[in-house]
């Protein structure tokens, strides 16, 4: 799944070892967090019309922060972005493993 693969990547780039300075004053960092966040957010929003019975707690505010890396790029606040990353992250990579544990996603029906 698009978004496990993301998580994991923000922990193996971002998480694991960086602080906020180190971000903020690195704009390869700061445009890759935004793509990845681009990513997770279109994910969820295609995953939550083709699977509307999975529910994923904050998913409208991340279907939200896709748009706004995509359409209000230039009006992004970067402390906001990071404490996304270390507060938020960590609940959506146990609600993801929960969901890929319990059913088959990709095929749609529930493992035994």
């Amino acid at each position: 799944m698009d978004i496990q693969l993301c998580i994991e990547d923000l922990e193996t780039h971002f998480i694991n070892g960086k602080r906020f300075d180190e971000f903020n004053n690195n704009i390869v960092l700061k445009r890759a967090l935004e793509r990845v966040y681009e990513i997770i957010g279109e994910a969820m929003k295609k995953y939550k019309n083709l699977n509307p019975p999975f529910e994923i707690t904050y998913s409208k505010e991340i279907i939200g922060l896709r748009n706004i890396i995509s359409h209000a790029y230039d009006s992004l606040d970067y402390e906001k972005l990071w404490a996304v990353l270390i507060n938020h992250m960590p609940h959506l990579k146990i609600e993801i493993n929960s969901l890929i544990e319990k059913y088959d996603i990709h095929l749609g029906y529930k493992k035994q």
